[in-house]
């Protein structure tokens, strides 16, 4: 195994300086940001101070040098590039080679919610030795004021100013660039697989500063480049460029267009929102903890519903502030609102090294816990044996150090994270280090969305609630090979009833830009989607009365010619 030149070796040194005892509190990034302004107002520096702490923590991070194992560059380079090679599989012969994948972060599996939790954990401890007690916040993506927001404007916001407060040293009283708003890469970054397969090169050169949805990042070939600066000479504006992206992003969160109001609880079942609070009542960890395991689940399951995994809704946000445009499935209102946008948290070579990442995650993280705590296990978890989404090729393929088909549960090790044991030895940590938040890795969340959300008993709520003579069962499509497409994609699901078209929902995939690296591995590159058939009669759908056509949403110029699906109609 090889690394590339611009990995940095050294692991992250546990930073534990707090003053407290007892777990800390993470907060809302909203929360901090609304006693910022009101201690702003007042001249209360206690209410500034937290989220000064904060930006003054991330501008530290951020300007170590990349080699440094605290810096921004190097943490955000463990999720994805710049990636670690495996050069005697590469020199393989296709038929015999494997696919992996040269970053650290597991999805698709059942380490999907342990990794990023102590990933999240180690981006928290660096913060810390910047600035000592300074916390994580999360963004609460499913409140109210996101709803009706879409993303705080901390994350978005071109500048800060800071107090005059002493606390703030040589900052007191300056105007900077905001660190959360993007980051301007100190080294280059390149997907050596583009070249193995005679692709476009993934790469970012030196200098390459992130972008979110309306902006194109593809900066990687000449064509690429012209394109780019062609789509982004579109939207010169900062301003309007953080109001189309709000807009796209309240679309997902809400399932709704724009124009219309706003509820509490939004009801449309494919809103981001449904999806966070459908996850909430997955029966056990395996299938709650990621999209390979739920797909198995969802096949087997005899319920007219399917279980949303965590990391469902995961997938959505990433595409939506990534460079997806909203999925509406109406034919008379135009999908999305810009095409071309190809944004850095829209692929998972880069999405770690845009700052909103980490907001992101501590939220994912959030949710994990209120799962846990609402199915009373705070203090422990269980993996099915041998279930799909338990071994390392499954999905993404394995990650580094790990063998191909190598079983994960819960004493698998979470590379590249490492902590000092009971004996003084540095081990890897594994998910068995970091089930209880407050007891083992002494932290917790503030009171935020879903907090007071009883548990449903779902099959009885459909029974209750699906109409007379309407089908229990679903569509499923199969045979999708995530290797034919240029990175992350969308797949949109109609069914065609008696001069009706039906929106049965879509189904997000957050992936690679390339992983097309053994034409062999199709079975753990495979797709599965299923879609509720609730909305159409029973009888229509028993005698096949009913049509189904399907569209994606890619990044590429058109689907690639090899593409082939399946799908059938199952109980």
């Amino acid at each position: 195994m090889t690394y590339n030149s611009t990995y940095c070796f050294k692991e992250i040194k546990e930073a534990n300086m707090s003053t407290f005892t007892g777990p800390r509190v993470r907060y809302s990034v909203r929360q901090l940001q609304a006693e910022y302004d009101e201690g702003k107002s007042s001249k209360d520096l206690d209410k500034m101070k937290p989220l000064e702490d904060l930006i003054r923590a991330w501008k530290g991070i951020k300007e170590l040098p990349p080699e440094d194992p605290n810096s921004f560059f190097c943490l955000g380079g463990y999720h994805g590039e710049p990636f670690v090679y495996r050069d005697d599989v590469d020199n393989l012969k296709r038929i015999d080679s494997y696919v992996y994948w040269g970053g650290y972060c597991n999805h698709g599996n059942v380490l999907f919610p342990t990794w990023h939790r102590v990933y999240v954990l180690k981006l928290e401890k660096a913060l810390q030795t910047i600035v000592p007690d300074v916390m994580m916040p999360y963004w609460d993506q499913t409140t109210l004021e996101s709803l009706k927001k879409g993303i705080p404007d901390i994350l978005t916001q071109e500048k800060f100013t800071f107090s005059d407060a002493q606390y703030n040293g040589e900052l007191a009283g300056k105007t900077i660039d905001n660190p959360l708003r993007s980051f301007v890469l100190p080294k280059r970054l390149s997907d050596k697989d583009y070249e193995f397969d005679g692709n476009p090169n993934y790469s970012k050169p030196k200098g390459y500063e992130t972008v979110r949805y309306p902006l194109s990042g593809l900066v990687g070939t000449p064509k690429d480049r012209e394109a780019t600066k062609k789509h982004n000479d579109q939207y010169p504006d900062p301003i309007m460029n953080i109001k189309l992206l709000n807009t796209n992003v309240k679309q997902w969160l809400n399932g709704i267009p724009p124009e219309k109001p706003v509820p509490e609880t939004p009801e449309a079942k494919f809103s981001i929102y449904k999806r966070y609070e459908k996850c909430l009542n997955a029966p056990n960890y395996t299938v709650f903890s990621n999209t390979t395991s739920a797909m198995a689940w969802n096949r087997g399951s005899h319920q007219a519903d399917v279980v949303i995994p965590l990391e469902n809704p995961h997938n959505d946000i990433h595409l939506s502030v990534g460079g997806f445009d909203y999925i509406e499935g109406s034919e008379e209102i135009q999908i999305g609102i810009i095409a071309g946008a190809n944004g850095d948290m829209g692929e998972n070579n880069t999405a770690a090294l845009d700052p909103i990442f980490f907001f992101h995650h501590c939220n994912v993280d959030r949710m994990f816990w209120l799962w846990q705590k609402k199915h009373n296990y705070t203090d422990k978890l269980t993996i099915i044996p041998g279930y799909p989404g338990t071994s390392s090729t499954d999905s993404q393929g394995p990650t580094p150090d790990f063998p191909p088909n190598a079983s994960l549960n819960l004493d698998s090790p979470l590379y590249p994270f490492r902590k000092i044991d009971d004996k003084n030895m540095e081990v890897p940590y594994t998910s068995k280090d970091c089930i209880n938040i407050e007891k083992q890795l002494n932290y917790t969340y503030s009171s935020g969305s879903f907090d007071h959300y009883h548990l449903l008993d779902e099959q009885k709520v459909q029974e209750e609630t699906r109409d007379e003579g309407f089908s229990k069962k679903k569509l499923v499509v199969t045979g999708i090979d995530r290797a034919l497409f240029q990175g992350s994609f969308v797949l949109q699901a109609y069914a065609n009833f008696e001069g009706k078209k039906y929106y049965l929902g879509h189904y997000s995939v957050f992936s690679r830009r390339n992983v097309v690296k053994c034409a062999n591995c199709l079975t753990h590159l495979e797709v599965q989607a299923f879609f509720p058939l609730d909305k159409l009669p029973a009888s229509a759908v028993d005698n096949n009365e009913v049509e189904y056509s399907f569209t994606f949403r890619h990044r590429g110029p058109q689907l690639h010619q090899d593409l082939k699906y399946d799908w059938e109609i199952i109980d």
